[in-house]
């Protein structure tokens, strides 16, 4: 079963950052899918949290642009 939701939103919380054992830092990206708030609340899904880190961040940033310019081409040859 496909799930939709109808907002993305990512945010970084300063006070979330973590001192590694090598004295790096590591921040937490936290990535949440919401419904769509016109939609009633019986029926709408809850919110889908998601923590990253700046790696897998990076990696699902990427994967997304190459998926939207993959899904253009195709929009643009129809």
């Amino acid at each position: 079963m496909i799930s939709y939701y109808h907002a993305v939103h990512a945010q970084l919380d300063p006070e979330s950052a973590e001192r590694l054992p090598n004295g790096r830092w590591r921040q937490q990206i936290e990535l949440v899918l919401r419904d769509d708030p016109d939609r009633p609340s019986w029926k709408a899904l809850e919110p889908a949290v998601c923590g990253l880190d700046a790696l897998a961040a990076r990696e699902l940033a990427f994967e997304l642009l190459m998926l939207a310019e993959v899904a253009e081409q195709w929009e643009q040859a129809r």
